[in-house]
């Protein structure tokens, strides 16, 4: 449109009558410029609302936490964090979670509320039960001595800090830094006057990571006791998604042998849960959940990750309310928590991380992972490459040995093993499930010379040597529980509810943490034991515990865990030489709590290849590579009674923590050549597994054909790819694999493994443009792919 035109249109959109013929009558008058103020579309005076404009200091853009007039502000170079305390009645709102803005104005909500529902369009933080809010709350209190669960907690104070804490003050686990220019922290205090309570709320903003690590705080400064009835680690209150497609949320489900399997559902109103309360051992539910808002993919639209560092009960709400306003709420489960709180006490939730991504589904995980990987996993392991390894189970179960078991490890030479891990039965009088658990030193029928001299003669064979062990549980038909039965969770004069033939040992009584830790300190001295199974096969049925009086039976569930966490981080601080794997029935306690204490967990009894896909890329949304155990099974498979070949189950075991579960003693010698060029490749590629990024390419549950893919996480010099097919159809294209996170200017060698026979290559443009194209022949079959930058091939010498 030419200017004349465009000057002609002004008038005509706004105007009539005579403002049209005027406007005509202009097409051939010359062209002038107006400004907003000479237009005199706007009153002379008007009501001028001022945004907010940060003030970033210009040598903090990349990592900030400040106070701006009523206003906290939380950033990074990618994502900020912004809080309003309200300068009326001191509360809390959140105005703005997402990229970084230059200006910040209200966020929308409806002036004409009434009745009520004046609270219902709050932006709250963390709202407090009996403040006017009727939605769900992240704190609920109540005084023992009135019953009063309404509290008036006002901003008071705050403090900002370089760094940030490292394990909380009750002990549980949480994320931390090395260096004090990695993050900041911010400590905003609310009191109530009446009561003299305290909240905290701690804030912490990475630089490195788009993710903000938080937990409360409650201090009882007051004369009477109360009871915390609920406390969130996190919550947050968000605007009506200002696109069509709405909210969305995706949790991840689970069974035994079924974990971690993704679902989506559309928020509307209403409230949707996401959780369990079984207390020590959770396969249904993640303690986690994403929101997307709008279209969202792998590597576009706009996501936020909520995680809780908790291995116990845990619930997340997420309620969209009349108003349209969506709440996220994530913390301990209400059902299975109360505390007492005396006067002079002081309570921590357990930590929680949320994560935000402008880039899709993609660069959500790759935050969680690089975070958790790093800045949760500790100890000498956290940065070594795990060692592959044998574990005793399929061929033997309970049913070995001395010389069955050296013959076992015999047997592994030449294959690539470098870990031989001993599984259930070696203790008490354990020849089934049935008796002996809570016995643990060695069954001398079985192993004449004892632990030590089977590690001995393990090590003798050039192996490592581990062990399987489940401390938290005990079998009433044992030497423990006839000595001490009221160590078992069991209520007074009732029967113990047993799982697999075994009850839970009280967590929360003292006397059980001391006996344990001194029991497996000797334990784990007595030989030369380099990586212990930590397993866990049955979950809180029926909490009680003889330690507590009658007013605290409520905390239960959560005094087991912090046992549980107190005895973990004693016994992984005395011996950093150990590799800790856990481990709960399978996946059943595949979480943060544990992966900061235990950097590496079990995700599945089911090592299926089908059903591994779908396993490894649900627990991909949140976990690093490093932390995941994934092995080469035999086949039929002992779940599902699938027959697989085995190029296909080593595929997909390459991308954990590779290790083989197979009777290494029906090996032929082709057997054992197949085990050792498999076990050289993972020697090849391990350090992409564990320090590399990870690609999510095609989805197992929309796609016939899904992938996935690590790259070096610097400089995209090399890359290992995983292309699968589900079911082979006749008269079908396969579509080609769009490959990501290379280098578009560079040239790379393609190589399938494990034999290499031959080098294909590629531009990096065509591999994440046109993509990679392979072929397959059969259902389930998977296939390996290194990709290396030309120039740098020959260095892998593979």
């Amino acid at each position: 449109m030419s200017d004349k035109i465009l000057a002609a249109s002004i008038p005509f959109i706004i105007g009539s009558g005579a403002s049209l013929l005027s406007s005509i009558l202009t097409i051939a008058s010359p062209v002038e410029k107006y400004s907003c103020d000479e237009m005199n579309l706007f009153p002379k005076n008007f009501d001028e609302q001022p945004a907010i404009t940060p003030n970033i200091p210009y040598n903090e853009k990349e990592l900030y936490a400040f106070q701006q007039d009523n206003i906290f502000l939380l950033g990074n170079a990618s994502m900020q964090y912004v809080l309003q305390i309200d300068e009326d009645t001191g509360k809390l709102f959140l105005l703005h979670w997402g990229d970084p803005v230059s200006t910040i104005n209200p966020l929308p909500y409806d002036w004409k509320v009434s009745g009520g529902d004046e609270y219902s369009s709050i932006y709250s933080d963390f709202p407090i039960y009996g403040d006017g809010d009727d939605r769900e709350p992240a704190l609920k209190l109540s005084s023992l001595s009135t019953g009063i669960s309404s509290f008036d907690f006002k901003y008071q104070d705050y403090q900002v800090y370089n760094g940030k804490i490292g394990e909380l003050n009750s002990g549980m686990p949480s994320t931390y830094t090395e260096n004090d220019d990695e993050a900041k922290t911010l400590l905003l205090k609310l009191h109530d006057e009446d009561t003299d309570l305290e909240l905290r709320l701690y804030y912490t903003i990475f630089r490195d990571f788009n993710a903000i690590a938080r937990h409360a705080e409650i201090v009882n400064n007051g004369k009477e006791a109360f009871s915390i009835d609920r406390i969130s680690s996190c919550s947050c209150d968000l605007p009506p998604s200002p696109h069509e497609e709405g909210y969305k949320y995706l949790q991840m489900r689970g069974a035994w042998a079924r974990e971690a399997q993704e679902v989506w559902n559309k928020i509307d109103y209403g409230k949707y849960v996401v959780g369990d309360s079984e207390g020590s051992q959770v396969h249904r539910a993640q303690p986690f959940v994403a929101v997307t808002d709008g279209i969202v993919g792998e590597e576009t639209g706009i996501v936020r990750g909520f995680s809780l560092i908790y291995s116990g009960a845990f619930q997340s709400v997420l309620q969209t309310n009349q108003m349209g306003l969506l709440r996220i709420n994530m913390g301990m489960h209400p059902d299975v928590f109360t505390w007492k709180l005396e006067p002079g006490e002081t309570f921590n939730s357990p930590e929680s991380v949320a994560v935000y991504s402008s880039n899709g589904l993609g660069q959500m995980s790759r935050d969680f992972h690089r975070l958790y990987r790093t800045r949760l996993a500790r100890g000498e392991w956290r940065d070594r490459l795990r060692p592959i390894l044998l574990n005793t189970w399929e061929p033997f179960q309970f049913t070995f040995t001395h010389d069955s078991l050296v013959d076992l490890a015999k047997s592994a030479q030449g294959t690539g093993v470098e870990l031989f891990v001993l599984d259930d039965g070696w203790f008490g009088a354990r020849d089934s499930s049935n008796a002996g658990l809570g016995d643990w030193y060695p069954n001398t029928k079985k192993l004449p010379k004892g632990l030590k001299g089977l590690a001995d003669d393990i090590n003798a064979l050039g192996l490592d040597f581990g062990l399987w062990v489940e401390p938290e549980s005990v079998n009433p038909d044992s030497d423990l529980y006839r000595a001490h039965p009221e160590w078992a969770v069991e209520v007074p004069g009732k029967p113990g509810i047993q799982m697999r033939n075994q009850l839970l040992l009280d967590m929360a009584n003292e006397e059980v943490q001391n006996h344990l830790i001194n029991v497996f300190t000797d334990l784990f001295a007595s030989a030369n034991i380099v990586y212990v199974k930590w397993d866990h096969n049955r979950f809180v049925s029926n909490p009680f515990s003889r330690s507590l009086p009658p007013d605290r039976q409520g905390e239960f569930c959560h005094r087991y865990i912090l046992g549980l966490y107190n005895i973990v981080r004693t016994l992984t601080n005395s011996f950093p030489q150990i590799l800790f794997e856990s481990c709960a029935g399978g996946g059943g306690r595949f979480d943060p709590g544990m992966l900061a204490y235990m950097p590496q967990s079990w995700a599945s009894d089911n090592t299926d290849v089908e059903e591994r896909i779908k396993i490894q890329w649900g627990f991909s949304y949140v976990y690093p590579l490093s932390m995941l155990g994934a092995h080469v099974s035999t086949v039929p498979n002992h779940q599902v009674e699938r027959v697989t070949d085995w190029g296909s189950r080593a595929a997909v075991a390459h991308f954990g923590t590779f290790g083989y579960e197979l009777n290494m003693l029906e090996f032929s010698e082709e057997d054992k050549k197949q085990a050792l060029l498999d076990s050289n490749v993972h020697i090849s590629i391990r350090h992409l597994v564990h320090h590399g990024d990870w690609y999510r390419l095609r989805n197992p549950y929309k796609s016939n054909w899904p992938g996935w893919m690590c790259v070096s996480s610097e400089g995209s010099d090399e890359a290992i790819v995983m292309t699968y097919q589900r079911l082979r159809h006749t008269r079908e294209t396969i579509p080609s694999f769009l490959l990501k996170g290379l280098d578009m200017g560079k040239m790379y060698a393609v190589m399938e493994m494990p034999d290499a026979q031959k080098k294909f290559t590629y531009g990096g443009d065509e591999l994440m443009k046109r993509g990679l194209v392979t072929t397959f022949s059969h259902d389930f079959e998977a296939h390996l792919f290194y990709v290396c930058e030309i120039g740098k091939f020959a260095e892998m010498n593979l």
